[in-house]
């Protein structure tokens, strides 16, 4: 089958199996790694650090508000490794998913069975980076990582009944053939959902003089994989000058939209080349975006919590209402920050 029936079948079959188009977004708790040696990975240029990167309570909790007030879905909870503890995560965790009224997905690391185990229902599943098609090149791009354990882990996580993901990155040396390993785990992890990212080369690291991969490489894989999956989610991401991909990748089988920089997107030309990017795949679709990306009223709503949520605390809601002052001083001060990189007025 040639790229393009391949496209035509991923589109039918996404359209068959889903309705919506989400934009998705990863809020990090840290940004920082003990490991700090993925070749690819910013966090591998960075120096130690005392405060390792954390980020408030408070901030993380704003991020999350604005999120769900722009109706936007939380992809995952995300950190390096060894930054939390995993009480402290599980505490974040039910905060996220008391504010989206939904279980949240991490992507905070291996966690072993007895670790996984004193998470309840605030999370929906955990995420397994294994970033590639195969073991060998993972163990060169990640020398500090252990394939095995990201195995285990994803067994854990079915004993426990979480859903699993994965996330890969292209670009970073996988080969066109290895493809079919790749769809191995899939199928032999029953994988529920996946992230596809392109490799973005950042100074310092050895990819630094590397392109990102072809669009329509980057294509081929989705559908691809839409076609081996029909049922599994895939989101994708893209940056800042990959904007005019967002169409091919949903007519490809994407379901989401991720990674780009909240700052540089949200109320501003990029924000609306975006949803124009959305919106002409939608006169050919059934599925529907019903966030925004670019509506700074909604920016502006109060702290609410979801009336008919999949998950509810009240116990955390009460938490998080008695530090509402604090969260909005932060929200705001994003909404500032955002107003002075677009030149937005309030």
């Amino acid at each position: 089958m040639d790229l393009i029936r391949r496209i035509q079948k991923a589109f039918e079959l996404t359209e068959k199996n889903f309705n919506s188009i989400n934009i998705e977004r990863a809020i990090f708790l840290s940004y920082f790694c003990d490991l700090r040696d993925c070749k690819f990975c910013y966090m591998s240029t960075i120096k130690d650090s005392p405060k390792k990167g954390l980020r408030s309570i408070e901030s993380v909790f704003a991020e999350t508000f604005l999120v769900k007030m722009v109706n936007w879905k939380v992809e995952f909870l995300s950190s390096g490794y060894g930054v939390y503890d995993i009480k402290k995560i599980s505490n974040i965790a039910k905060g996220v998913a008391s504010i989206t009224g939904e279980p949240v997905w991490l992507n905070t690391g291996v966690l072993d069975k007895k670790a996984l185990s004193l998470f309840e229902n605030e999370i929906r599943g955990v995420t397994a980076s294994i970033e590639t098609f195969t073991e060998e090149l993972f163990t060169k791009l990640c020398p500090s990582k252990s394939w095995d354990k990201l195995m285990n882990f994803l067994d854990n996580a079915s004993d426990l009944n979480y859903k699993k993901g994965l996330t890969i990155i292209l670009g970073v040396g996988e080969k066109r053939e290895d493809l079919a390993n790749l769809f191995d785990i899939i199928g032999n992890y029953k994988i529920d959902r996946i992230t596809f990212y392109s490799l973005n080369p950042h100074k310092g690291t050895p990819f630094e003089n590397f392109v990102s991969p072809p669009s329509l490489y980057y294509v081929d894989v989705v559908s691809e994989t839409r076609i081996m999956f029909p049922e599994i989610e895939i989101i994708t991401g893209i940056w800042s000058d990959r904007v005019p991909l967002v169409g091919p990748l949903l007519l490809a089988g994407s379901n989401g939209i991720t990674k780009f920089p909240w700052q540089k997107f949200y109320g501003s030309n990029l924000g609306k080349s975006l949803t124009s990017e959305i919106l002409e795949f939608q006169k050919i679709s059934k599925r529907r975006f019903e966030g925004s990306m670019t509506d700074i009223s909604l920016l502006k709503n109060k702290l609410e919590f979801p009336k008919n949520p999949i998950y509810k605390n009240e116990f955390i809601e009460k938490e998080i209402l008695e530090n509402s002052e604090k969260i909005r001083d932060r929200m705001d001060s994003y909404i500032l920050e955002l107003g002075a990189h677009n030149k937005i007025n309030f």
